[in-house]
């Protein structure tokens, strides 16, 4: 039972850290809310991880009927706008110098809502999903993904915490050269990869 929860960590940690879409949803966003970036990593993995529960839930009760390809289709092209989205957001709050209120809000919910979208999108995400439901107990199958579901949260928390962190000490230390270009290549790394995205699902 141990080794099927670390089964799910090692699972959530491989899939979440060799998706160069996931990891550049939350890069510009963990940048910008510095002290608080892990909030934004561990938004984004409950979205993940709610929207992967449900898409492997719904094949799974209705896999004769439900149109899964098709909606995995469509779901990683709007990753590929949101993303486009949120690094051109990320460079025009660069350019622009004025505050804007409520921004940390409004990047967990940004965080969340993309969170979902990846765990609609590709349905090789369901290969993550079907482990849990060849498991021969119930018991089994809800440690795999309490596992995988721990692993999500904990690893993309961690990386969006690294990249605040170095926001913040770049804050601190007055290296605004420095935190211009980190916020650019943020911003500019979702825009490339939404764009690659979108072409990869045409």
């Amino acid at each position: 039972m141990i080794l099927t929860f670390f089964l799910g960590i090692i699972a959530s940690a491989t899939h979440v850290m060799t998706g160069p879409d996931h990891l550049a949803a939350v890069t510009p966003l963990a940048i910008e809310n510095k002290k608080k970036s892990w909030i934004i990593g561990v938004s984004w993995g409950i979205g993940h991880t709610a929207g992967l529960l449900l898409i492997g839930g719904l094949f799974y009760i209705f896999r004769e009927i439900f149109p899964v390809k098709l909606v995995s289709e469509y779901s990683e092209i709007i990753v590929g706008i949101i993303l486009i989205i949120i690094g051109m957001w990320a460079i025009y709050k660069l350019i622009n110098k004025n505050k804007h209120k409520h921004i940390e809000t409004k990047n967990i919910k940004a965080a969340i809502f993309v969170g979902i979208l990846h765990g609609f999108a590709g349905i090789y995400h369901l290969l993550i999903v079907l482990p849990a439901l060849a498991l021969p107990t119930q018991t089994d199958a809800f440690l795999y993904l309490l596992g995988f579901a721990i692993g999500t949260l904990a690893v993309m928390a961690i990386y969006a915490w690294s990249l605040g962190t170095v926001s913040q000490k770049a804050k601190n230390l007055n290296k605004t050269k420095f935190l211009t270009v980190f916020r650019f290549i943020g911003g500019a790394a979702a825009i490339i990869v939404g764009i690659i995205w979108i072409i990869l699902a045409i």
